[in-house]
């Protein structure tokens, strides 16, 4: 559910240092170079069910409870929202709702905390309709052959993507969308297993990530890949 670059993917930790090989430069795409397709509407329904609610920096609410994080900076555990919730179990599943301005860190430290559970995260997008995407927990058993992506956004706008061809960097006016447009062709060259998502910066705000899980979400643009969470390896504050 968590990746980092080095990723933490699949509700685990594991060392990858990103899907393209050291000292690799990062690719330029062109701009305009992958016109924005058609967005469809996505296929999980929002619920008014909510189990955690993300209102503000270092806070939760659990069913109408305040939990205030209590864990170390620089860790993702949060001990008492693991407490306020139910052991949880593989196939259980959890309504997470987030505000858009809430930084991208406080939605890792809940997702790995709650990472035994399939998460429904749900946010407003720029327009402020509510959606909702599907953060699948990791199941055991054998791994089938495929790539994986990781695709973070940095504070200037523009989406730095490690993939199997080498890292590359998209601007233009809308880069979920030139992002979106792009898988068809990775998913030519190989399945994709998972797309991680996420910011180069610790402290960006969670919605304009979640803009770019819904262009992917909104066009299927991955397949049936699952979506997990990501953090870069060298962040900024």
């Amino acid at each position: 559910m968590i990746a980092r670059v080095a990723l933490l993917f699949g509700l685990g930790l594991a060392g990858v240092a990103g899907c393209a090989g050291p000292g690799t430069p990062p690719a330029e795409a062109p701009v305009g170079s992958s016109p924005p397709a058609a967005v469809v509407a996505p296929a999980l329904a929002v619920s008014t069910q909510i189990d955690v609610e993300l209102p503000a920096p270092s806070a939760a609410v659990v069913h109408g409870t305040p939990v205030t994080f209590d864990g170390i900076e620089e860790g993702l555990a949060w001990p008492a929202l693991d407490k306020a919730l139910p052991p949880r179990k593989t196939g259980d599943v959890l309504v997470v709702q987030v505000a858009r301005g809430v930084p991208t860190i406080q939605l890792l430290r809940a997702a790995w905390t709650l990472r035994k559970a399939d998460l429904h995260l749900q946010s407003l997008d720029a327009a402020g309709t509510l959606h909702a995407v599907e953060i699948k927990a990791r199941r055991d058993g054998p791994t089938q052959p495929g790539c994986h992506l990781a695709v973070f956004l940095s504070p200037d706008g523009s989406l730095r993507v490690a993939s199997p061809g080498g890292p590359v960097v998209i601007k233009g006016d809308d880069p979920p969308a030139s992002f979106a447009a792009s898988l068809a062709a990775e998913q030519a060259k190989c399945p994709i297993k998972y797309v991680a998502f996420g910011a180069e910066s610790d402290s960006a705000p969670w919605g304009p990530v979640f803009d770019v899980m819904l262009a992917v979400d909104g066009q299927k643009a991955a397949g049936d890949a699952r979506y997990v969470l990501g953090q870069a390896m060298h962040v900024t504050k």
